[in-house]
C-alpha cells in the first residue's frame, strides 16, 4: 500500500468540502426566484400574511410573493403574524401594485375600533419566493 502524498490529501479535502457545501445549498431553498414585479393580479390572491417587520406575503394561485413595504408601517411589529391585511386599492385595475396601500390590523381589535383607526401601509415591489 502506498502512502498518500500531501497533494492527494489536499485534493481529497477540497473535494469533500465542495460536496458538503453543495449538500447544504440543496437543503436551503433560495429566497428570491425571479426579478421583482410591480404588480400581481388581485383576483388571484388566495392568502395574505405579515412576513416579519416591514414585509407582507401574498399567496397567488401557485406562487408566493413577498412585498417589502415602501415605508415603515406603524404598529406592524406589535401586530405580528396574527394581523389581517385589507387591500384597499387595485379593484379598478384588477392589479395590486407597488405604491398601492393596504391596511394591516388586528382582527379582534377591529370589532371595537373600526378599520379607519389603522394607518395605511404603502406597498413596495413584489418578489416571488420559493416555498
Amino acid at each position: 500500500m502506498r502512502a498518500s502524498t500531501p497533494l492527494t490529501v489536499l485534493a481529497g479535502l477540497v473535494l469533500a468540502s465542495c460536496t458538503a457545501a453543495t449538500a447544504r445549498q440543496q437543503e436551503q431553498p433560495q429566497q428570491a426566484v425571479a426579478k421583482p414585479k410591480s404588480c400581481i393580479p388581485i383576483d388571484q390572491i388566495v392568502a395574505r400574511r405579515v412576513a416579519g417587520p416591514g414585509a407582507v406575503e401574498f399567496d397567488v394561485v401557485g406562487k408566493t410573493y413577498r412585498n417589502d413595504l415602501a415605508s415603515s408601517c406603524p404598529g406592524l411589529a406589535r401586530l405580528g403574524t396574527s394581523a389581517a391585511i385589507a387591500v384597499t386599492t387595485g379593484a379598478e385595475t384588477g392589479m395590486l401594485c407597488a405604491g398601492d396601500r393596504v391596511k394591516i390590523f388586528d382582527p379582534v381589535e377591529i370589532k371595537s375600533t373600526g378599520l379607519r383607526n389603522y394607518p395605511f401601509c404603502q406597498l413596495g415591489k413584489f418578489t416571488e419566493v420559493a416555498h
